[in-house]
C-alpha cells in the first residue's frame, strides 16, 4: 500500500459501472478510508448510536431520514479520520442540499474536497452487466450466465453450503432500468453542483479494471502509484 497524504474523494458511479471494485482498490493504493453510507447507517442502526436511534424514529415512522441526520453520520465518521489519512465518500451526498452542507462542514475544517469522480458506463451496458448477474443464496458469491448454455449454476461450487444460484429481484432486466433511472434523476444535479466547481471527473467505465483505474489515478496527478503497485 502507498499512502498519499489527506486524499478526500467523492466516488460516484450508476449501480453496475464498477464503483465497489475500484473503491476497494484505491483504498488499498492510497491507504484512503473507504467511507459508505450504506455501512454507516447499517453501523448506527445495529448499535444503537444516538444519531442510529434518531434516524430509527424517522424510519418507523415511515418518513424520510432528514439529509441532516444523514450528514452528521458522515461527518462524524471524518471527525474520526486523521488529516494525512484522508477518505473516500460512497453514496454520499445523493443531493445538492447533502453536497452544499457537506462542503460547508468540510470548510470549518479547514478542508475541501479534491477531487470528485464519476464513472460512466452506458446504460445498455449496466443492464446487461446487472440482469445477467446471479449470486450463491448462502454465501453471496457472485455468479454469471455461462457462456455456453447461457444459464447460470444450479448450486454454489465454492461456499460449503452448497447453496442455490438464484438473481436477486431487483437485478431483473425491468428492475435495473428502473433504478437506473432513479440514479440518473437523484445525480445530475449533484454531478452539476460539482462540476460548476471544477472537481468533477468524468472517466469511462466500460474498459479494464486496470485501465479505469489508471485514469483514476493520472486525474489525481498519483499516476506513480499504479506504476509502483504493479511492479
Amino acid at each position: 500500500m502507498t499512502e498519499r497524504s489527506g486524499i478526500r474523494l467523492v466516488l460516484f458511479g450508476p449501480p453496475g459501472a464498477g464503483k465497489g471494485t475500484q473503491a476497494q482498490l484505491l483504498k488499498e493504493r492510497l491507504g484512503i478510508e473507504h467511507i459508505s453510507s450504506g455501512d454507516l447507517f447499517r453501523n448506527h442502526l445495529s448499535n444503537g448510536t444516538e444519531l442510529g436511534e434518531l434516524a430509527r424514529g424517522y424510519m418507523n415512522r415511515g418518513e424520510l431520514v432528514p439529509d441532516q441526520v444523514t450528514i452528521g453520520m458522515v461527518m462524524d465518521r471524518i471527525g474520526r479520520i486523521a488529516d494525512r489519512c484522508g477518505f473516500m465518500l460512497d453514496g454520499f451526498p445523493r443531493n445538492t442540499t447533502q453536497a452544499a452542507a457537506l462542503e460547508t462542514a468540510l470548510r470549518e475544517r479547514g478542508q475541501r474536497l479534491d477531487r470528485v469522480i464519476h464513472l460512466q458506463v452506458a446504460d445498455d451496458e449496466l443492464i446487461r452487466r446487472l440482469s445477467s448477474r446471479y449470486v450463491c443464496r448462502v454465501c453471496q458469491r457472485p455468479y454469471s450466465r455461462d457462456t455456453v448454455t447461457g444459464a447460470p449454476p444450479a448450486r454454489c461450487a465454492e461456499c460449503t453450503g452448497g447453496g442455490d444460484i438464484y438473481q436477486r429481484d431487483d437485478d431483473t432486466e425491468e428492475a435495473v432500468a428502473n433504478r437506473l433511472s432513479v440514479y440518473h434523476q437523484e445525480t445530475a444535479p449533484v454531478l452539476e453542483f460539482y462540476r460548476q466547481r471544477g472537481l468533477l471527473a468524468d472517466i469511462p467505465g466500460e474498459r479494464p479494471i486496470d485501465a479505469v483505474l489508471d485514469s483514476v489515478l493520472r486525474i489525481l496527478g498519483l499516476a506513480d502509484v499504479g506504476a509502483v503497485s504493479k511492479s
